[in-house]
Formats: C-alpha cells, structure tokens, sequence
C-alpha cells in the first residue's frame, strides 16, 4: 500500500523544483526564451518609421523666420491629416537648435525626428500631404541644406 502523504510530499517536491528551474530560465534567459516572447508582443515597434530631418539654414536669414519655420515644422503634428480620416497620423515630432560639442555637424543647425506608425504614412508624408508640400515650398527661401535620414526601427 502506498503512503498517501509520503507521495504528496514527493509530488511537491517535484513541483517546487520545475516551478525553480522555470523561474531560473525566464529570470537568467540563458536560452533566449523571453526575447522570442518579447518580441511577439511589440508587433507596431517594428513597422514604427523614424525620419530625420536636419535644415541648415542660410547665415543671412532673418532669426525671427527661422523660429517661425522651426515652429510650423512642430505644428506640422497637428496640421498634417490622412487623407482617409481627416485626423493626424504623426505620432510624435521632437526637435531643436543643434548643441553638440562634437563638430560634426557639417553645417546643420536645426534637427527634426518625426514618428509615423508605418510606411505608408511616412510616403503620404513625404510624397502627398498638403500641409508638408506647403511647408517645405514656404521655407525654401530659408534653407541652405537639408539632409533627411529615414529607418524603419531594428532594421538593419
């Protein structure tokens, strides 16, 4: 006859030693088990699309022109619709006056990093909006050199 209590015992020690082996291959990941499963739940960062856009303005531009340029470029977030549902579809745009110490500017003084939540926002973007065609025709006048860098995130 078997000892009712002697098995369950046995049976939770078993129990607490896969709960530690588990626990010591999700915390230590020595298998790459958690970055297969990270991956799957961040579908949208790999079709995020970053561009980057960096002016170089002409020396005699008016100061007040390019602060104006600066900040229709920001509200561009705003006033740049799809063309399907009349909403904004720039995620984010950040950008400023440049402050780097490195010397490695060739030129560029202002810098632009703007988010789209895929390609084919980017390419209406670039190719469509009204309200960035205008822009980019508006500040023209203002602008020696433009230089503009676009990655899809984690591809290489």
């Amino acid at each position: 006859m078997v000892d009712v209590t002697r098995a369950q015992a046995y049976m939770l020690r078993i129990a607490i030693g896969v709960a530690c082996i588990v626990g010591v291959l999700w915390i230590f990941n020595p298998l790459g088990f958690a970055t297969a499963s990270m991956a799957n739940l961040r579908p949208a960062a790999a079709t995020t699309v970053t561009h980057v856009v960096l002016f170089e303005f002409k020396p005699d531009a008016d100061p007040a022109a390019v602060d104006l340029a600066c900040a229709k470029m920001m509200a561009l977030k705003d006033d740049c619709l799809s063309r399907d549902s009349q909403h904004p579809y720039i995620q984010s745009i950040s950008g400023g006056r440049d402050n780097s110490r490195e010397g490695l500017q060739d030129g560029m003084t202002h810098g632009f990093v703007v988010q789209f939540a895929n390609l084919n926002d980017r390419e209406y973007y670039v190719e469509h909006d009204p309200a960035h065609q205008a822009f980019k025709k508006e500040i023209e006048p203002l602008v020696k050199k433009t230089t503009v860098l676009d990655f899809t995130n984690g591809s290489f």
